[in-house]
């Protein structure tokens, strides 16, 4: 009975060996090894293993081959041409997600390989295509990750050429989906860290774009407005003949408008109460600061007190 146990174990033993996966014997090693999980005896033959399965077609034996690489000879010169090619292949695929990650790893880990700025400027193909991609479907928060890549490609190479372009793209994609604070975060880096005039410029114009989005309808909180106010004057000053010009008149007038509205219902609030000379305080304060609003000629016509 013992002898037909050993013999149906070691049957099971080869068809199991023959049907599933395919192993073979190893003198130098004493056992069996299945050449799938094997890796070769230098990285230069298991890059050119790798590389074999890629130009015949098979793509996930190129794939895991490569990923062996990384894994046994992550400090070999093949390591980042491995993430590279890893790369090249996910972008094809159309898994942008894990090529922008694989390029990231030579970026993170192999920063003196010459591939580092070809990996950024791919890279930067990726972010701006998500940015640009429609997708009306993610949810806000998915949305906003959309963002990260282009972020993370600037800070690589935060002095790049068109690094600023890039930020400013960046700021906008922010702005777009109404995520106020991450665009005040790029639009001050952008004024803090570059030095030419005109990206300066545009950085200053979406601070104050972004301020004014930010302050809402209902604030009763004057410090926001005279933050704001400060930097439309000093815009202004700076940039008589800018190109946002009118632009920033015209949040000038919104934000006037609206500081205007709020002390209008403080006066018309003490004016229901029968407190008149509150009333009158604030109203008089609407006529002489926004005299050009429809709420400044309310309440001039309003007083009737002597000044």
């Amino acid at each position: 009975m013992v002898q037909k146990q050993k013999v149906f174990f070691v049957a099971f033993f080869l068809v199991a060996l023959s049907g599933f996966s395919y192993w073979e014997w190893t003198p130098e090693t004493g056992r069996w090894i299945n050449p799938k999980y094997a890796v070769k005896n230098t990285p230069e033959e298991q890059f050119e293993w790798a590389e074999q399965f890629r130009t015949r077609g098979k793509t996930q034996a190129a794939i895991r081959e490569h990923k062996k690489l990384l894994k046994y000879y992550a400090d070999s010169d093949y390591a980042p041409r491995s993430c590279f090619i890893l790369a090249e292949i996910f972008k094809e695929s159309g898994n942008n997600k894990e090529s922008f990650n694989y390029y990231q790893r030579i970026i993170d880990n192999y920063p003196q390989s010459p591939l580092v700025s070809e990996a950024i400027k791919k890279q930067s193909v990726i972010a701006e295509e998500s940015l640009e991609r429609q997708s009306f479907h993610l949810l806000d928060l998915e949305k906003e990750k959309k963002g990260d890549m282009l972020a993370t490609v600037i800070e690589n190479h935060p002095y790049a050429e068109d690094s600023a372009q890039r930020a400013l793209k960046l700021g906008q994609f922010y702005l777009e989906i109404k995520d106020y604070d991450r665009a005040v975060e790029v639009f001050t880096m952008m004024e803090e860290r570059y030095t030419d005039p005109a990206i300066v410029e545009e950085a200053r114009f979406y601070l104050i774009k972004t301020g004014y989005l930010l302050i809402p309808e209902v604030s009763t909180d004057p410090k926001a407005y005279n933050i704001l106010k400060t930097k439309i004057e000093n815009f202004l000053s700076l940039y008589p003949d800018g190109t946002h010009k009118n632009e920033v008149i015209e949040i000038r007038k919104h934000l006037a408008k609206n500081e205007a509205k709020r002390y209008f219902e403080i006066a018309t609030y003490y004016e229901r109460a029968g407190k008149k000379n509150s009333a009158q305080y604030y109203y008089k304060i609407i006529r002489d600061n926004y005299p050009e609003t429809d709420y400044g000629k309310i309440a001039a016509g309003k007083i009737n007190i002597a000044d």
